[in-house]
């Protein structure tokens, strides 16, 4: 992994010096049972995925940046990206639960919508979502499927047009759709979730993946995240087990186009947040403390423009 050291650019010294690290969690899921029309489906027992299995014994009555900060200890981040992991019986209605959670609690600190761009009524959600001041993007789960149709490339031009980011969740053989959106809509953020979700751990998908992801990173409008490495694909996984993607990930974007997350609690199934961060940690360690900023929290700051104020009823930034 590359990254030249400046005067003054060496990273902190030990463990001490490293958790000073800032840390802005970029995925993160929050619940609460008590709030009416919100279903989180993947906590029902019966519920299965391919990869993920037994999400159901994540559940509790709820959780929130209290729960998160009490698993994470002394790695709590400084501040949190929420990204929709519910059903809602009415578009709007998990946002609309987040930023009065915000208001009140001070939690999280931005906010990535549900919304599907090829639906027909994509411009009733980004509505049905707009006027939240923590707004900052939306996530599609069906990207996979969608994501090369005519009535997606329209949705996507909605949510540019509405200033919002998009997040998709698609393996490789769609990278090329990928492109074509940010080729499409330069001035449009398109954040890469998951790694690119990298299916399987295999030496021949390393191959095809690594391709893909490097022409991904050649579209200077797409930011990776870099997240789920140490999930279901790889639940036995070490730092080494990561490593290889992890650094792909920034060596092609760059730090400054590559943000850390935790995928939290989903991937608390496979080790602590401790745990976690301390991979992060020891992968990035060659690099200089400028480029661990920008992987930890400025990367993150900048894209989700978390150092924002609200005037007049629009975002100004404070950058």
């Amino acid at each position: 992994m590359s990254g030249s050291r400046g005067p003054g650019d060496a990273p902190g010294a030990g463990p001490a010096g490293r958790r000073a690290l800032e840390f802005v969690d970029t995925h993160v899921h929050y619940w609460d049972h008590s709030v009416e029309g919100l279903h989180w489906r993947y906590l029902d027992a019966g519920f299965d995925h391919p990869r993920l299995k037994g999400m159901h014994r994540l559940d509790a009555p709820r959780f929130t940046a209290a729960e998160l900060r009490a698993q994470a200890g002394e790695y709590a981040p400084a501040r949190i990206v929420h990204v929709q992991s519910c059903v809602e019986e009415a578009p709007g209605l998990e946002t609309a639960w987040l930023q009065a959670m915000a208001d009140r609690e001070g939690s999280p600190d931005a906010i990535v919508a549900q919304a599907h761009p090829a639906d027909a009524d994509i411009a009733s959600v980004i509505e049905a979502n707009a006027g939240h001041r923590l707004l900052r993007g939306v996530r599609d789960m069906l990207s996979p499927r969608t994501i090369d149709t005519d009535a997606f490339t329209t949705g996507f031009d909605m949510l540019a047009d509405a200033g919002l980011s998009l997040e998709v969740l698609v393996p490789y053989p769609k990278f090329d759709a990928v492109c074509a959106l940010a080729d499409r809509r330069p001035d449009a953020t398109i954040i890469l979730g998951h790694a690119g979700q990298p299916e399987r751990r295999d030496r021949g998908y390393f191959a095809e993946w690594s391709r893909g992801i490097a022409r991904v990173a050649s579209r200077p409008n797409v930011v990776v995240k870099i997240s789920a490495l140490a999930s279901g694909a790889d639940p036995q996984w070490t730092t080494d087990s990561i490593r290889g993607w992890a650094e792909h990930c920034i060596d092609s974007f760059g730090p400054d186009r590559a943000m850390f997350a935790t995928n939290w609690p989903i991937d608390r199934l496979y080790g602590t947040y401790a745990a976690l961060i301390e991979a992060y940690l020891e992968i990035t360690a060659p690099l200089t403390a400028i480029e661990q900023r920008a992987l930890f929290s400025a990367t993150a700051t900048r894209v989700y423009r978390l150092d924002a104020k609200v005037a007049d009823g629009t975002l100004d930034s404070c950058q």
